[in-house]
């Protein structure tokens, strides 16, 4: 089989344009079987990323070059792959963009569709100009299109905020996210993971915030590929792990007495950091309903040396039969609409709708509801989700706390990209009172 960039890149976008997986996970396949470079390997990372992230700008383009542009076909697939080259990859010259786009499409079965390939790009090529000049006027005027979102998600940012915050918030959604780690206690000392991170050429930088202490977070920066396939990584010395998924941590404040439940658990970044806040003693229960994120769930807390977790599917495989309140808190970091995370999940955005939206809400009312009988009184719950939408967040505990009036809020939390730099997150700390 083929193993030149461009071409693994088209099958992978193929693939994802076809809704046969995640980016990423389509991306880990592919390039596990592939013998590429660690350069090859970031090209195609950089190519598949950066036409999904601006699927709607390279859309536009397409349309306007192409007298009848295609529709939903593997010929737009490569017209996006061809025009990202040449308008958003500088290193990339034009004519090797040309030239092996096109026969790429010719290697992927499309010999008459390279030829309208290859007009459609060179006139790119011709008009870059007015292109770029064009799109320099979208990012004022239609910025769903500029920054490729959805025009229904961003117009409701817009009621939302105001048109520059919904803008910005594009814009945040169109970098690449930084790499974050949160030092982990339990396998040795951060002096110790520091000097083996300039072993391994990994740069790092420490980074505060007033929710996160007393963990300690580093941004990471390696040049030799991903911090993720370095021993320090392996032997689970720390976890990659985004500033603001500690804001639920920090607000329940697990003790190293006490007995706690982390429901939907999986893959366990909360999870690790509630473990290392109770100094890996007392009880902590993990549980999600997902068998195969469960098992990964299972394999991060084992790679980290984590011991006093017990996890399972639900409740009753952890030997809780009876709904008696045992928990002295819980985290119920609830499924959601994930729009505070879309600069790392780039799918979200393209399966995101409407309905979904309303979905989650029904999920976390139900999920809420389930749950919150397992704490004891005088015991505390924490809902999070890393939405940035009000329907999800504040308004479900305004919902909740209405519908229960043994159950009081003692203090709530948004952060946004826009206010505090990190991935979108909200987090409320409920108290039961009887």
């Amino acid at each position: 089989m083929d193993q030149k960039p461009r071409q693994i890149a088209a099958r992978i976008l193929f693939e994802w344009d076809a809704g046969e997986g995640y980016a990423e996970i389509l991306l880990k396949r592919h390039l596990t079987s592939a013998r590429l470079s660690p350069p090859d390997r970031r090209l195609v990372q950089e190519m598949v990323y950066g036409v999904i992230r601006n699927a709607a700008l390279l859309d536009a383009w397409i349309d306007i070059a192409a007298r009848q542009p295609p529709g939903k076909s593997r010929s737009r697939s490569l017209l996006r792959l061809g025009f990202y080259q040449l308008g958003l990859m500088d290193r990339i010259p034009e004519h090797a963009a040309v030239n092996e786009t096109v026969q790429t499409a010719r290697r992927c079965g499309l010999h008459t569709q390279s030829g309208f390939i290859n007009a459609l790009m060179r006139r790119f090529i011709r008009e870059k100009t007015t292109f770029m000049e064009q799109w320099e006027d979208w990012k004022r005027t239609l910025p769903a299109i500029a920054y490729s979102h959805p025009a229904w998600l961003v117009e409701k940012w817009e009621e939302q905020w105001d048109t520059t915050a919904a803008t910005t918030l594009c814009q945040w959604n169109q970098g690449a996210p930084s790499i974050m780690a949160r030092w982990n206690p339990i396998q040795g000392s951060v002096e110790s993971l520091q000097d083996q991170w300039n072993q391994e050429g990994i740069a790092f930088k420490e980074c505060l915030h007033d929710w996160s202490a007393p963990h300690r977070l580093f941004e990471l920066k390696s040049p030799k590929g991903s911090p993720a396939d370095s021993e320090s990584f392996q032997q689970g010395k720390y976890y990659i792990q985004d500033p603001s998924t500690l804001l639920a941590v920090h607000l329940l404040d697990p003790q190293p007495t006490e007995s706690i439940l982390d429901a939907c658990a999986a893959p366990g970044g909360k999870t690790a950091a509630l473990s290392s806040l109770m100094q890996n003693q007392g009880t902590l229960h993990a549980t999600d309903p997902d068998p195969v994120r469960l098992k990964r769930l299972q394999s991060n807390l084992q790679r980290l040396g984590i011991q006093n977790v017990r996890s399972g599917e639900n409740l009753t495989q952890l030997g809780q039969a009876s709904k008696a309140p045992s928990y002295d808190g819980i985290l119920v970091d609830a499924p959601c609409s994930n729009t505070g995370v879309m600069r790392r999940r780039l799918d979200v955005r393209w399966r995101l709708s409407t309905s979904e939206i309303q979905t989650c809400c029904e999920q976390q009312s139900a999920l809420l509801e389930s749950t919150a009988p397992w704490v004891r009184p005088g015991g505390r719950m924490v809902y999070s989700t890393c939405s940035l939408e009000p329907e999800e967040n504040q308004e479900q505990i305004d919902t909740f706390l209405r519908e229960h009036s043994n159950w009081s809020l003692a203090t709530a939390r948004q952060l946004t990209p826009l206010q505090d730099g990190v991935d979108g997150a909200y987090a409320a700390l409920l108290h039961r009172t009887q």
